[in-house]
């Protein structure tokens, strides 16, 4: 009888390798092309290939990985002394240098990479549960197998400016809207940013398609009216010469250069986010706005007091009136008319200056706006 059981026993096991075998034979299968022109199935950089990350059984509930989840990735893309252990141990190339974001995440301001052990592969996004906790975990962003160096994104889902899947991230907004805009569990401070860079709105920064102004005249080249940008061009490393990517960074708001937004004294250094596209003689220089300068430098009013950096449901120039520092007018209306360019009027209290309207010169700012108009155009 014993012996019976021991040839059950072998035979079980026999078969238990058979099928990890095939298992493993089809997986490898399926990465080996796309592996071999991508850094993680590179030899050169990682002399073990596949076994420099995955091993026997591995990490307790992990994919067979030679470390816990939250620290593998800076076994290779560590600080120094985990880059040398790992080229002691042979997963790593001596010649290789791969870069150091693990520093990256110790600024104050940075992905909360912190909670591991949520992101599960082919998990619904954005989340449709409120209930679900935030998580941002290097699988979130980056797909093991496809990274390469010309494409971080490659292989990873994203949702689309509608809120549609997307199988492959094709543009970077892709990848960011799969947290930062339909998210059912959205901070209350945060809002929809697929909303705010909707190509319907009356003006947006021009990330999903071009801006619908075509008279900036403070735009820096090469940029123009028609141009583009990504989402980071603003979110990214602050140090130019650290790896790219919005893992962290100095400023708030995950920057790649400061921006203040809250009133005080104007400088190239309060609003150099903005001077990075925009150039500072031509915004106080009044070229595009006939009192820029006097609510910047003589005021000292933030650019965020007026204008939502990333779009305006609302108005045109990106005119959003939702600072705290803003009130309603006297008579209750809060709100903007754009009478064309270079002309409007505005409602609103700031720095206890009652605006109601204020206007600025244009040929249809002669005579207040009609109560149609205003009802129309003014939230109260």
């Amino acid at each position: 009888m014993e012996i019976n059981k021991n040839r059950v026993i072998k035979k079980l096991l026999v078969l238990l390798t058979a099928i990890l075998s095939l298992l493993f034979f089809i997986a490898t299968s399926l990465y080996s092309d796309s592996l071999k022109e991508r850094p993680h199935g590179d030899k050169n950089k990682l002399p073990k290939g596949c076994g420099s990350c995955h091993m026997g059984h591995g990490a307790y509930n992990t994919p067979m990985l030679t470390a816990r989840k939250d620290s593998f990735c800076f076994r290779c893309h560590g600080q120094n002394f985990e880059i040398e252990k790992s080229k002691h141990e042979g997963a790593l190339a001596q010649s290789a240098d791969p870069a150091d974001i693990q520093t990256e995440f110790e600024k104050p301001y940075r992905h909360p990479i912190g909670k591991t052990g949520i992101h599960r592969f082919g998990e619904t996004l954005p989340e449709t549960d409120s209930s679900l906790p935030r998580h941002a975990e290097c699988g979130d962003c980056h797909h093991h197998h496809f990274t390469s160096g010309n494409n971080k994104m490659s292989g990873v889902k994203g949702t689309d400016k509608d809120g549609a899947p997307v199988r492959s991230v094709k543009f970077e907004y892709e990848l960011c809207f799969n947290c930062h805009s339909r998210s059912a569990n959205l901070p209350t401070d945060q809002v929809n940013k697929a909303e705010l860079f909707n190509i319907s709105n009356p003006s947006f920064h021009p990330v999903i398609g071009p801006g619908r102004n075509s008279d900036v005249p403070s735009l820096m080249p090469p940029l123009s009216s028609s141009s583009t940008i990504k989402c980071t061009d603003c979110h990214n490393n602050d140090n130019p010469r650290g790896p790219k990517g919005p893992h962290g960074s100095t400023y708030k708001y995950l920057l790649s250069r400061n921006f203040t937004d809250f009133d005080g004294p104007e400088g190239s250094y309060q609003y150099d986010l903005c001077y990075g596209c925009h150039r500072r003689n031509s915004i106080l220089g009044n070229e595009s706005f006939l009192y820029h300068e006097l609510h910047i430098s003589r005021l000292g009013t933030s650019c965020r007091t007026c204008h939502n950096p990333h779009g305006s449901t609302m108005n045109a120039h990106l005119i959003q009136l939702d600072s705290m520092a803003v009130r309603p007018s006297s008579s209750g209306q809060l709100g903007f008319i754009d009478f064309g360019p270079r002309a409007g009027q505005c409602f609103l209290n700031c720095h206890d200056k009652d605006h109601d309207p204020a206007a600025y010169p244009g040929p249809s700012t002669t005579s207040p706006a009609s109560p149609q108009l205003l009802k129309q155009r003014y939230r109260r």
